[in-house]
């Protein structure tokens, strides 16, 4: 069965008030809803978005709520060496 995905997303920390934001949808294939679940996060997990909230749609789709994707990690910086002393 097919499952259509509709992403949302809110940023970290948003207001109880602040509304999430469409972002997208796409398609998964599925036997069961639980393997839709699965695939779902498992897609979404690969992208490096971490998920907030999922629910399944009276229409039979999926509302999957989001946060954006983390900032790549920087490099660290260069080791400083200290001069003279003791």
């Amino acid at each position: 069965m097919q499952y259509l995905v509709k992403l949302l997303e809110i940023a970290r920390g948003a207001k109880p008030d602040v509304k999430p934001t469409p972002a997208g949808e796409f398609a998964v294939s599925a036997e069961t809803v639980e393997d839709a679940r699965r695939s779902v996060i498992e897609r979404l997990a690969a992208e490096a978005r971490a998920v907030r909230c999922l629910s399944f749609t009276a229409d039979g789709g999926i509302a999957v709520v989001v946060y954006p994707p983390a900032p790549a990690p920087s490099p660290p910086a260069p080791a400083r060496r200290r001069r003279g002393g003791r």
